[in-house]
């Protein structure tokens, strides 16, 4: 039988969200009765627990509204960043809502009160430039520079790029097209995206070594699952058609292991977080794009929603991939600054020969419509000339048709 949680997080369709909603309920109980989890990772005999005391909590007797306002401000009082803060209290509320219990609008507006309060993230993110980029990239890991600048020249989030499976990525496109399907993305729309020159050098050297890391994952903790008896946890590889078959945290975690080796993991004292994280890729990638080509096509790239209609509407499949090629630029970070301009002027000069061929076209036709104007120009001047023969071809026309019996 399914317990509280499990039931609960069983109602969102996206596995990503599931995993949250789960974490924020797990942490409402562990304000309530006190932490439960030991490590990191939340164990089975924890999560079991964890069932244990939503069972308890939803058939004792509680005064809810007071507990969530409770837990709203020790939010606060934490210095819980406040969108993760709304984030937990509104799953919160639904959670109690699906076990009967209504929290009123009223009294909901008193809750998010007590929460901390402002919409922009505390933490203060180091500057994400191409300069701080190159600091981190020789240090990574061939899969995690490839998810990286993957990422990083898309404006994909990581759970859609860590979704992504080999027949989503066409390498033989230029710029190399990846297409998100429904199934991928946060919003559940399908959208295609680019990746730049380097982002598929880069997938390119990972797909050499993918088979044999896989394998050599499969078997680095197989003694230890077998010392503790659980070979059902071991990864299984057989028809994993993923692009990157890792787990985000594991991508996190080399991530965080470069930026310690490259001397950037720096974090805030405030709210003890680090200052460079992987979302900052996507950041990167509005904010340099936008400035290279119309915001709602790099809004569209990214998948945010109500840019899609529109922007489907107004721009064709080539004209985005024109703009994307004419931006690629912006998106090289890991080459200097004269190869990423070099990048475009090759880009640009490619397509000036396109536009001095289609000019000469142009020319050729038009000078074919100047000759035939000439030639109705001087037809028109003979007939003005003379007149009667004119009408003497008319007459002979008319005399053949009666002849031929057509008048």
């Amino acid at each position: 039988m399914q317990g509280r949680i499990d039931e609960f997080v069983g109602l969102q369709g996206n596995p990503g969200t599931a995993s949250s909603y789960r974490s924020a309920v797990r942490r409402y109980l562990d304000f309530i009765y006190g932490p439960q989890r030991k490590g990191r990772m939340v164990t089975r005999e924890e999560a079991r627990q964890y069932e244990d005391l939503a069972e308890k909590y939803m058939t004792g007797e509680h005064n809810y509204t007071v507990d969530i306002q409770r837990f709203a401000a020790s939010l606060n009082a934490m210095k819980s960043p406040p969108k993760s803060a709304q984030f937990w209290l509104s799953v919160v509320r639904e959670f109690l809502k699906v076990q009967g219990i209504v929290i009123s609008d009223d009294l909901w507006k008193m809750t998010k009160r007590r929460g901390p309060k402002g919409r922009l993230a505390r933490t203060r993110e180091a500057t994400f430039n191409r300069d701080l980029i190159q600091r981190i990239i020789p240090y990574m890991e061939v899969q995690t520079r490839a998810v990286f600048l993957t990422m990083l020249s898309s404006g994909m989030r990581v759970g859609e790029t860590l979704k992504l499976t080999l027949e989503d990525i066409h390498l033989d496109e230029e710029p190399v097209r990846i297409a998100l399907p429904g199934d991928v993305t946060k919003n559940g729309d399908p959208r295609t995206t680019f990746i730049s020159r380097e982002a598929a050098a880069a997938v390119r050297a990972w797909l050499e070594i993918r088979d044999r890391w896989m394998k050599a994952s499969q078997n680095r903790n197989a003694g230890l699952l077998a010392f503790h008896k659980k070979e059902h946890l071991a990864k299984v590889i057989e028809g994993d058609d993923r692009l990157f078959p890792l787990h985000s945290s594991t991508i996190l975690e080399s991530f965080t292991r470069s930026l310690k080796k490259a001397g950037v993991d720096e974090i805030d004292p405030k709210t003890n977080r680090r200052r460079v994280h992987m979302h900052q890729c996507r950041k990167f990638f509005r904010t340099v794009m936008a400035q290279r080509m119309p915001v709602d096509v790099v809004e569209l790239l990214m998948g945010h929603n109500g840019y899609l209609s529109d922007a489907y509407v107004r721009y064709t499949d080539d004209e985005i991939r024109q703009y994307y090629l004419q931006a690629e630029g912006a998106v090289c970070v890991g080459i200097s600054d004269d190869v990423a301009e070099a990048i475009v002027g090759e880009q640009m000069g490619r397509q000036l020969n396109a536009l001095q061929e289609e000019n000469a076209a142009l020319r050729d036709e038009l000078n074919q419509v100047q000759r035939q104007i000439a030639l109705m120009g001087a037809m028109q001047a003979d007939v003005a000339a003379h007149p009667e023969v004119l009408q003497a071809l008319i007459d002979a026309r008319i005399r053949a048709m009666k002849g031929s019996g057509d008048l």
